[in-house]
């Protein structure tokens, strides 16, 4: 795990620890724990560290939280607290939320799992589907104008492994959606 420093207190997170004081309500270390679970899920899947530093947070808070609290808590940029919040709500991962007589936008995160890949599967998955179709028609066309015999029949094969990827890919996507669409009908 990454170390931080913060305050000279040590932590094993990826966010820095303070002495934790409650009532500034600032992330205890169970917390931080699961902060740091987010940014390494997060990372795995290629985005950000500040959107699974942001998730981490709103997913162990039940209060909503404004943007300005969000900066505060992590001790990030405005503008990594900006972006982050406006991926996370392209991907259905938060939802805003607004209280009578306050004028901040706050924001909760959305901890049902069925959404969450839903969200990532259209933000993330098809659109790289949809541009697969393209990308393999492009090397198609490559391979018909290749005039190297041995590097054409090459060719050919792994065109035709990545079009095979691409129909199971194609075909499995719909079964995880439904197979995660069921995950929050079943019993505790």
């Amino acid at each position: 795990m990454n170390m931080a420093i913060y305050s000279g207190i040590m932590s094993p997170y990826s966010i820095p620890s303070s002495n934790v004081d409650h009532s500034s309500n600032q992330p205890a270390e169970w917390e931080l724990a699961v902060i740091d679970l987010f940014i390494n899920a997060a990372q795995s899947a290629g985005l950000p560290k500040s959107l699974g530093q942001i998730y981490g947070l709103l997913f162990c808070r039940d209060d909503a939280l404004a943007m300005d609290e969000i900066i505060q808590l992590l001790s990030i940029s405005k503008g990594s607290a900006s972006q982050g919040l406006r991926s996370l709500r392209q991907l259905g991962a938060v939802n805003s939320q607004y209280a009578r007589g306050d004028r901040k936008e706050r924001f909760v995160a959305e901890i049902r799992l069925r959404k969450l890949v839903a969200g990532f599967l259209k933000e993330q998955a098809e659109p790289h589907m949809e541009k697969g179709i393209t990308r393999l028609e492009h090397l198609r066309e490559l391979l018909s104008e290749e005039e190297d015999g041995d590097s054409k029949a090459r060719g050919k094969r792994r065109e035709t492994i990545l079009s095979s990827w691409h129909r199971q890919m194609g075909r499995i996507l719909p079964w995880v959606k439904m197979i995660v669409g069921k995950s929050d009908k079943l019993p505790k």
